[in-house]
């Protein structure tokens, strides 16, 4: 039983014919298609689970992120306030070097009084000192060359001799007495 080719080719699903190669084609276009969404399907749990795992690694980088981000904030805070006392301390160290040469440290009246009774008795105690000793024993006791000793001795006579001439001509109630001449 011979056939014809046509329905020969058919059969045997060779390319003979224009409609076979047609239909051979979209054939294998459908089973390509129906392997790719095959395999799409079978992708699919593939796809979900590295979606799962990049927001898993996202929430974990996330998650080490924030010590560090907290540390950066921390220490920009730090450095802000350190700022700020700086800027503080800087200008109360302004204030007082503006204070200093303003000269407002000078001595209180009262202040004076006593640094020139404290001179004065140390002026006194050189002086004493220098009567029964020399300049040579003055100086080690001060710290100071004997030549520099000797410039103390006579510093200290001369601010007493002023000292004492000063009071002598500010006369007060006990220098008014009238003494007797001697006869």
């Amino acid at each position: 039983m011979a056939s014809t080719s046509q329905p020969a080719s058919r059969r045997s699903l060779r390319p003979h014919t224009t409609p076979n190669v047609r239909e051979n084609a979209r054939r294998q276009r459908e089973r390509l298609l129906a392997r790719q969404a095959e395999l799409e399907a079978l992708a699919g749990p593939i796809h979900e689970a590295t979606d799962k795992l990049s927001k898993l690694e996202v929430t974990v980088a996330s998650r080490a992120q924030a010590p560090l981000k907290k540390i950066e904030r921390l220490e920009q805070t730090r450095d802000r306030r350190i700022k700020k006392i700086q800027e503080e301390y800087a200008a109360k160290i302004a204030e007082i070097q503006r204070e200093m040469e303003a000269g407002t440290e000078t001595l209180t009246p009262q202040e004076r009084e006593q640094e020139s009774s404290l001179l004065r008795e140390y002026a006194e105690a050189i002086v004493t000192f220098s009567r029964s000793a020399s300049a040579s024993e003055l100086a080690p006791l001060l710290g100071v060359s004997t030549r520099e000793a000797k410039k103390l001795i006579m510093q200290a006579k001369a601010d007493l001799g002023a000292a004492d001439v000063a009071e002598s001509d500010a006369p007060s109630s006990d220098d008014q007495q009238t003494v007797p001449a001697a006869s």
